[in-house]
């Protein structure tokens, strides 16, 4: 199945390079349309894609370690607080490089908050976990709120960055990315026996061998990073790592070999299609903020699981 899925994604992502406000005919292109295909296009669907490999890699992590089925990087306030790290970066004029810096330090400083609140007598509590990632997300929301009222400079800079999208695309930004998803994954992949062992419950997988709080530090500190990276560089894209791991252990089960490389697919597929639609649903050549796309379409996913699941989100 998975040369079948990559296939099938690889034809996709170049079919999606042809699509937008001028559709490129790969047979008949003049000198502008392969400028536009090689320089705009190819980096801007590359760059969807490996953001959403990270979203959903991350979503996949933070939903087996925290035991819940309604975290990611969103509903965890991860998302939110790295989203404040970069904007008070962007307000006060912090060299780009260094953005992603101070969006990993609150990001990882947010869920750590979040992890706190939701342990009771050490263990997790899967609805305090929501609710502390729900007050993340007001508090973080309200600074940046401050930081769009008190920077006025960089109020557009800042409100265009929030709604989330593919807009400032560089070959060295995706370099950057793929570095760090490609470290992130294999180093999970190579875990991923232990992870599946961490779905258990903690006594059990500390008398299996495992390094229930060392592996558990590990792996928060790595999928926040994928979500402060992808934070400081396309803004606020929510949700994907909701679904992706949804579908994913849906259609092929809950070993995490299998989880963490089709969440990444399924995040990296969702992306690079909500970035195509975003270019293209508005007619006359504007262009729709992604992020608005993945939030209604997440939206009504977690709508759904709270509809049908409830009480079995996670093995029902």
């Amino acid at each position: 199945m998975k040369p079948v899925l990559s296939v099938i994604f690889v034809v996709s992502a170049l079919v999606f390079m042809l699509i937008g406000p001028n559709w490129i005919n790969p047979q008949n292109m003049s000198a502008m349309e392969l400028s536009i295909l090689t320089e705009l296009r190819v980096p801007r669907v590359l760059f969807s894609a490996i953001i959403g490999a990270m979203l959903g890699l991350s979503g996949s992590i933070y939903q087996l370690t925290l035991k819940n089925p309604l975290a990611d990087s969103f509903t965890t306030g991860a998302a939110s607080s790295s989203a404040l790290g970069a904007v008070l970066a962007i307000a006060i004029g912090v060299p780009v490089h260094f953005i992603s810096v101070f969006a990993f330090v609150t990001g990882m400083a947010g869920l750590m908050m979040v992890y706190r609140l939701s342990l009771t007598n050490g263990r997790i509590n899967p609805i305090t976990m929501i609710l502390a990632g729900v007050v993340m997300n007001v508090v973080a929301s309200a600074v940046i709120s401050f930081s769009k009222y008190y920077f006025e400079d960089s109020l557009n800079s800042i409100v265009y960055w929030l709604m989330g999208g593919i807009f400032m695309v560089s070959w060295d930004r995706l370099a950057i990315s793929v570095v760090i998803f490609a470290l992130t994954f294999i180093f999970l992949h190579r875990q991923s026996m232990k992870l599946n062992i961490l779905a258990l419950d903690e006594h059990s997988a500390q008398s299996l061998g495992v390094n229930v709080h060392l592996l558990r530090s590990v792996v928060f500190v790595l999928s926040t990073l994928l979500v402060s990276v992808a934070v400081s560089f396309s803004g606020i894209i929510g949700f994907v790592g909701l679904i992706v791991p949804h579908v994913s252990r849906s259609l092929f089960g809950s070993d995490m070999k299998q989880n963490i490389f089709y969440s990444s697919l399924f995040g990296s597929f969702l992306l690079m299609a909500s970035d195509t639609l975003s270019r293209v649903i508005i007619p006359g050549g504007a262009e729709l903020p992604v992020g608005i796309i993945t939030a209604v379409s997440g939206g009504l996913f977690f709508f759904y699981l709270l509809q049908t699941r409830r009480e079995r989100f996670w093995n029902g």
